[in-house]
């Protein structure tokens, strides 16, 4: 390759940037043993917002699509040639569901 004239190397940039300056800050606090706090951090920290807990959802059948509910049987019960034993979940209308659970028999 030939070499151009009055043209100079490239020099990489020496500019520090602020991820720079705090790393550089980590490394420093490392040496002496101290811990450092990053700057977004600092201004999470200062206003604590305390978090709601979700609360738990009540044991409701689960929605499905457009009329159909998953529930959950609290006794046998056989649909369309289809029989499920307690505990087990089943697919049923909303009709249906609001039928078993008026006799207990879904939770």
């Amino acid at each position: 390759m030939a070499n151009r004239k009055n043209t100079s190397p490239a020099k990489p940039a020496t500019a520090t940037t602020e991820s720079a300056a705090v790393q550089a800050a980590q490394t420093a606090a490392q040496a002496t043993g101290e811990t450092v706090v990053a700057p977004a951090s600092e201004a999470a920290s200062a206003n604590p917002t305390p978090e709601k807990p979700i609360p738990p959802k009540p044991k409701v059948a689960k929605k499905g699509t457009a009329g159909w509910v998953m529930a959950t049987l609290k006794t046998r019960h056989c649909d369309g040639g289809v029989c499920k034993e307690a505990g087990e979940e089943m697919r049923m209308t909303r009709g249906t569901y609001e039928r078993l659970k008026k006799y207990g028999r879904v939770e």
